[in-house]
């Protein structure tokens, strides 16, 4: 079987192939070719159109440190705009090597995601702050290329007992953060499928706040109309085994929906080196707590914990996690 890494790569020769323009002898070549397929298709009697492909998506969940005027990092070359080494940098050259359709970015402040807007112009993005429901605190939103997908509808709420209320969380302590879920419903373009896309940062501190917090947010897929297909990104601040994801993914939910972890799919076996914290170290030993979850309407092709750094310099203190997930066609 094919290893993760080859499914990355041949999902991008594929990508490459999808855009790369004919010959006038190609595309001569082409039209008989489809010609011949369609008159095959023909004469043994299709009498049904075709169904369409099903769709590939690539997503990438990724907390990629806060970077504040009144915060500066221990060593300087882990500031965002770093005179000289400038993290800005990094972290947007890593999400361009992955070219992600989807990417879930957490405690990403103002600067930060107008920086990423720039980078990133055929995305589209959606989120807003999680101090005041506008632009102030960090995000925890949602870039999608535009090409790729129309906006059926978009939203937020506080991962808190009142959660239309900015500002607030279920840790109730003077000095918790305010913690956000924000969530995207897209139509693909390619497959006319739509989805939803939630994308959440859960408290360091409280366990009881994260189980709530996934209580919560298993309520609140309900609610969307038609139980579309869902991809739920973040960083969790839990381990798989922990009691909060356990709740998030339907363990203790008989009748709900469930969620699927796409890194453990495709890696059964535990292992000691699964990180996604890396702490400015290039940390392997431990276990994820950044996950991309989906419904049974996905299925996984390939995942990893991209650990890259560039010249010993990384670009967050948290790896970017990936996944492919293959939306399947309605009759499968």
């Amino acid at each position: 079987m094919p290893t993760c890494q080859a499914h990355l790569e041949i999902y991008f020769q594929a990508r490459e192939m999808r855009y790369r323009p004919f010959s006038h002898a190609g595309t001569a070549r082409l039209k008989v070719w489809v010609g011949s397929i369609l008159g095959i298709a023909w004469s043994i009697g299709f009498s049904q159109p075709i169904l369409a492909a099903t769709a590939e998506l690539r997503v990438m969940s990724f907390n990629i440190r806060y970077s504040k005027a009144d915060h500066s990092e221990a060593a300087s070359e882990n500031n965002w705009a770093d005179a000289k080494y400038p993290r800005r940098d990094r972290a947007i050259r890593v999400i361009h090597e992955n070219s992600p359709d989807l990417l879930g970015v957490q405690e990403a402040r103002e600067l930060q995601i107008e920086n990423l807007k720039k980078a990133l112009p055929e995305h589209e993005f959606y989120g807003i702050g999680r101090d005041d429901g506008k632009r102030d605190g960090e995000f925890s939103g949602v870039f999608y290329r535009k090409a790729r997908f129309k906006q059926d509808d978009v939203g937020s709420f506080w991962l808190s007992a009142t959660p239309e209320k900015p500002g607030t969380s279920f840790y109730l302590a003077p000095n918790a953060c305010a913690r956000i879920a924000s969530w995207v419903k897209l139509t693909d373009k390619e497959s006319g499928r739509q989805f939803v896309l939630l994308n959440m940062h859960w408290d360091h501190i409280s366990e009881p706040a994260r189980e709530k917090s996934a209580a919560l947010v298993r309520e609140r897929l309900t609610k969307f109309g038609g139980d579309p297909p869902a991809i739920v990104t973040g960083d969790l601040n839990s381990h798989e085994d922990s009691p909060a994801v356990k709740e998030l993914v339907g363990e203790n939910d008989l009748k709900g929906r469930k969620l699927a972890d796409s890194f453990r799919e495709l890696r059964p076996e535990r292992s000691p080196d699964e990180s996604s914290f890396n702490n400015w170290k290039g940390t392997l030993k431990g276990s994820r707590i950044d996950f991309i979850f989906h419904t049974s309407e996905f299925t996984p092709v390939a995942a990893e914990i991209v650990r890259t750094s560039y010249n010993g310099h990384w670009p967050s203190d948290h790896y970017p996690v990936i996944a492919i997930l293959k939306l399947n066609s309605k009759s499968d």
